[in-house]
């Protein structure tokens, strides 16, 4: 009997001798996760986790070597490039902005970000309130350690198709959460009202609420769309039927340290976070942090300065991967300039807290901002103050900012791309128009910021921008 104790559970239950991680990972968690009751979902999480750690090789990854990355779309068509000033091929201003709500080409200019332009001062008040919004929540330290880069991009107004997100290109360069995967706000493909372009991520956790990130933890959120929906029940069902007895058994097992590893690798169980009841990733426990999205008094779980802001801390805390969320409302052609002038200033303090986040923190953040499309106002050459009146995506826009705590990211230009006397992005520039293009510069110039260019071909391999595009369109130094 003391002989038979001994057997190998590997020879009890019929199977050959193990011989790599994944036979072992599967023989050694068997005894202790309930699998006479789901042995399906068993299977399918243990090959899953081990395929995804092997294929990211998350055990040997440093997720702290990428700068935090977030996503703000301003859904409805934002006047994006009445705010930031396009200039033409030449790098001087347009003939005419009656069109784009700021009168003749004697615009007054306010540069900010080294030498960015800006719509400035109309009888003492800035024309610019996405300007006027960032300033009033990230200090001139920030200002002054923050690059800005404008691209003249026509996108499709009103339109989710735009593929302007790159979070499935970041997911593929190897950019996740060490706890967390991407974080959306809603359930898209991206997390947001764009779609990717080129790869599709994993499915994002999707955050309304803080609780929702607390939820997450003690499940495989990592698995993503690699499972069904049937699939993730199973799977959840599995997970929760492991107590803490269960847990501390199989780290004690033979091949318990490298289990552990890879548990913890691909998200199954967020042990240590759990341990400290989720605190570490609430915003609010850090007084900074809480100071900057307005979280002192709060304890609506659910508003969007805490959403925002949670999402944004995982972030720069590198406890997820890249995070998208939206503001909504941009789609604001009323026959006012009043709309659009407070839906501006409000996607300028988000922008502005975003960076003083980082600042706060002592991070490093890279700030993409979207639309889906732009606007038009009533025609005039001389008032900077007509309402915006339609749509019009040929005068859209997208903006990058790129914080770093030590000195302001040094860029060859403010500007990619440009505008024609027609008051439009030029569409014979490569990204001009084309957001999946333009969304692939984007992530051209995070992989130089990151000192991993060379990731740029492997990752897209051909089927966009190629090496020889890159020297057109990346301006990170």
């Amino acid at each position: 009997m003391k002989h038979k104790n001994k057997i190998p559970f590997w020879v009890k239950t019929g199977h050959s001798r193990p011989m790599h991680r994944r036979e072992f990972l599967a023989h050694g968690i068997i005894p202790f996760a309930a699998y006479a009751y789901f042995p399906a979902a068993l299977k399918l999480l243990l090959e899953s986790s081990s395929v995804l750690a092997e294929k990211n090789n998350c055990l040997d990854s440093n997720v702290a070597s990428w700068v935090p990355f977030v996503h703000l779309n301003l859904s409805g068509g934002a006047a994006m490039a009445s705010n930031f000033v396009p200039m033409n091929l030449a790098g001087e201003p347009l003939g005419s902005y009656s069109k784009m709500g700021l009168g003749d080409g004697n615009v007054p200019i306010e540069k900010e970000f080294g030498n960015a332009t800006f719509a400035g001062l109309r009888n003492g008040v800035l024309i610019s309130k996405m300007l006027e919004g960032i300033r009033a929540t990230a200090s001139r330290a920030t200002l002054d350690k923050t690059a800005f880069l404008g691209l003249c991009v026509q996108s499709r107004d009103d339109s989710s198709e735009n593929r302007f997100s790159i979070s499935g290109l970041l997911n593929n360069a190897g950019m996740v959460g060490s706890r967390l995967p991407q974080l959306g706000i809603r359930n898209t493909l991206s997390g947001v009202n764009q779609l990717p372009t080129l790869k599709n991520p994993p499915a994002p956790l999707v955050v309304n609420n803080f609780n929702d990130i607390i939820n997450s933890l003690g499940y495989s959120a990592s698995l993503g769309s690699n499972l069904t929906t049937n699939q993730k029940i199973s799977v959840s069902r599995l997970v929760a039927s492991l107590n803490s007895a269960q847990t501390e058994k199989l780290y004690g097992s033979t091949v318990g340290v490298e289990t552990k590893k890879l548990i913890d690798c691909v998200g199954l169980k967020n042990t240590n976070l759990l341990a400290q009841g989720g605190m570490i990733l609430d915003p609010k426990q850090n007084p900074d942090i809480a100071r900057v999205w307005n979280l002192q008094n709060s304890n609506n779980l659910a508003s969007e300065d805490y959403v925002f802001g949670s999402m944004t801390y995982c972030a720069l805390n590198s406890f997820s991967g890249a995070v998208s969320f939206e503001k909504g409302g941009f789609d604001y052609h009323d026959n006012t300039r009043s709309t659009g002038d407070t839906r501006d200033r409000q996607a300028g303090v988000v922008m502005g807290r975003v960076l003083e986040s980082a600042a706060v923190l002592n991070k490093p953040v890279f700030l993409y901002v979207t639309s889906d499309g732009a606007v038009s106002s009533a025609e005039s050459e001389t008032d900077r103050s007509t309402p915006w009146v339609s749509d019009r995506g040929s005068a859209g826009a997208s903006y990058i900012f790129i914080y770093d705590p030590t000195k302001r990211p040094e860029l060859l230009s403010n500007q990619l791309g440009s505008f024609t006397s027609g008051q439009s992005a030029d569409d014979q520039f490569l990204i001009g128009n084309s957001p999946d293009l333009a969304a692939q510069a984007v992530f051209a110039n995070y992989l130089q910021f990151n000192k991993k260019i060379n990731l740029f071909s492997n990752v897209v391999r051909g089927f966009g921008l190629d090496t020889a595009d890159l020297n057109q369109v990346v301006k990170v130094v």
